[in-house]
């Protein structure tokens, strides 16, 4: 038999969950406050999280003789002069060394990481391939990506028989796009399956004392 505390938990999951779903027949006040309910909890949790990082991570090591950790913290501490008028040019330092940082870490990483890899991966998969199956998949990936650059390359005029250069690059950014849908699909699928089995939940073990699961 479920506890005071644990059928309190699961009436406020499964009341959640309907509210939310009450979404689909109209927009209602349930819906409204569930919603205001989850903005504000995450943002309570985002700032308290954020600050601890802060304390533990930059103003400790600051008072026990890494002075350097005061630079993040000014430039921190600025993003709050945006609340005062005439003073909210001062922020404006901070967006340009966050942006410049991210901008430089995101390009110095992403290009060799992510980019240069998946070129080279792609080029030898055929190569590395150890069944005749993987050999023609890896060769069927090379054509696709090659035809699906070409459908973008808007700087040449693809005619006559070149215009099937098009169509076969279309048809394998359509089978991309569909996989990636159905992805989407299954995994919006799991997540109605985990809230329904909150409300079942709830239903079995607190309404009808049955155990679930």
């Amino acid at each position: 038999m479920a506890t005071l505390v644990d059928s309190l938990y699961m009436f406020i999951q499964a009341l959640m969950v309907i509210a939310v779903w009450s979404y689909m027949y109209k927009d209602n006040l349930l819906t409204r406050f569930s919603a205001q309910i989850v903005v504000s909890i995450s943002t309570v949790f985002f700032f308290l999280s954020n600050y601890q990082n802060v304390i533990n991570q930059r103003v400790i090591p600051m008072f026990q003789g890494e002075y350097l950790n005061i630079i993040p913290i000014i430039l921190g501490l600025l993003l709050f002069t945006r609340l005062f008028k005439g003073y909210g040019w001062m922020s404006s330092y901070s967006y340009a060394v966050a942006l410049g940082l991210g901008t430089g870490a995101t390009l110095t990483t992403l290009i060799p990481g992510s980019v240069i890899t998946r070129i080279t991966d792609t080029i030898m998969m055929p190569f590395n391939a150890k069944t005749m199956t993987d050999q023609l998949g890896g060769w069927v990936t090379i054509i696709g990506v090659i035809f699906s650059l070409s459908y973008w390359l808007f700087t040449v005029e693809f005619t006559g028989n070149k215009a099937y250069v098009l169509k076969i690059g279309r048809v394998f950014l359509m089978c991309s796009i569909g996989m990636l849908y159905a992805e989407d699909v299954l995994w919006s699928q799991s997540l109605f399956v985990g809230a329904a089995q909150m409300v079942l939940k709830f239903i079995y073990v607190v309404v009808l004392n049955i155990p679930f699961g």
